[in-house]
């Protein structure tokens, strides 16, 4: 046992151990950064994988092996979060890797910008998959949020950060508790929750992790990672920062009248956000509440406009088109799809 105190405790949970676990194990014992401990974490994966951690546990006193009985990744990520005993808690999963230099530059980040609690980092995406353009393009759109206003803004689209390229201050779990167990993305809502709180999260403007898609992906295949999972949580946040931050004078009005619109729209309306109505590019008959066509929104200070529109780009155009009018994206409009 390294008796030790290390500065950064890496969690990594594993399922399935193959080479690319060997790779993610090695990627943190090639780190220039050397203070750190690593925390395997076994969610019943198959008995090959300990022949691997034996060999690695055995060899390197900083690298430790637990095993977590409940199935799940946030089952996993709790357990390793109870037993790390570093200042700074950084992410790994067992099929991606770390730039040599990823621990030292988010160790030296946090140590010299207190007001910062969270780092992460842009990745580099890696895919053997012949339809991947999708979660590419979501990549590089992660990878263009990087100060911590930007990650505040665009929270509500979607993840503003890659889950195993952060490093963040012990302390929160501390503050705020550990990951959800419920069926919702646990990356996700943690930052979520954190930002609800005030917590502030930078991206470094390089990638310090190259993250691999495959079919086996948790965020391709889990429930947990569904669209409507992740509604699910985004409604929850947004009802609660729509009440904190916008006015009770402005009629909201939510973009998109379609059923996932309307439905979604619901889901506010449940967590007690007023909704005067929708707007869209048709009229769109037997709405519950009023339909304000786009052309009579004019007047920044009496609306609020929030986009559910999930269509690629559309987003981009109700920004340009509602910008154009003097509406300022935070205060008198927010994009959710």
């Amino acid at each position: 046992m390294n008796t030790t105190t290390p500065f950064v405790s890496v969690v990594l949970p594993f399922y399935k151990a193959g080479d690319e676990f060997i790779q993610a194990i090695e990627s943190i014992r090639n780190q220039t950064f050397t203070a750190w401990e690593l925390l395997l974490v076994n969610n019943n994966a198959p008995s090959y994988a300990s022949s691997i951690v034996h060999y690695y546990t055995s060899m390197d006193s900083r690298i430790l092996h637990f095993h977590e009985n409940h199935q799940g990744i946030a089952h996993a990520l709790n357990k390793g979060l109870k037993h790390s005993r570093g200042r700074y808690i950084a992410r790994m999963d067992a099929d991606d890797y770390s730039l040599a230099d990823r621990l030292q530059k988010q160790y030296n980040f946090l140590e010299s910008r207190k007001a910062i609690d969270v780092v992460a980092s842009q990745t580099r995406f890696h895919s053997g998959l012949e339809k991947s353009h999708g979660y590419e393009l979501f990549v590089q759109w992660q990878n263009s949020i990087l100060i911590p206003d930007q990650h505040n803004l665009y929270r509500f689209i979607e993840s503003p950060v890659a889950h195993p390229s952060v490093m963040f201050r012990r302390n929160l779990i501390d503050l705020y508790g550990l990951y959800t167990l419920e069926n919702v993305p646990e990356d996700y809502e943690l930052w979520l929750r954190w930002m609800d709180h005030g917590v502030l999260i930078n991206k470094l403007d390089e990638p310090l992790l190259q993250w691999n898609d495959h079919h086996g992906r948790l965020s391709r295949q889990h429930k947990n990672y569904s669209v409507e999972a992740f509604f699910t949580v985004k409604s929850h946040y947004l009802a609660r920062w729509i009440k904190k931050f916008v006015p009770k004078d402005k009629k909201i009005v939510v973009c998109g009248s379609s059923k996932t619109a309307r439905r979604r729209a619901a889901m506010l309306s449940d967590k007690g956000v007023d909704v005067f109505g929708f707007t869209d590019v048709k009229k769109r008959h037997g709405l519950p509440v009023h339909f304000i066509p786009y052309e009579q929104i004019k007047e920044p200070g009496a609306w609020f406009l929030i986009n559910l529109i999930a269509t690629r780009g559309v987003g981009q155009q109700i920004r340009a088109f509602f910008s154009g009018r003097g509406f300022v994206e935070g205060k008198d409009f927010i994009l959710a799809a």
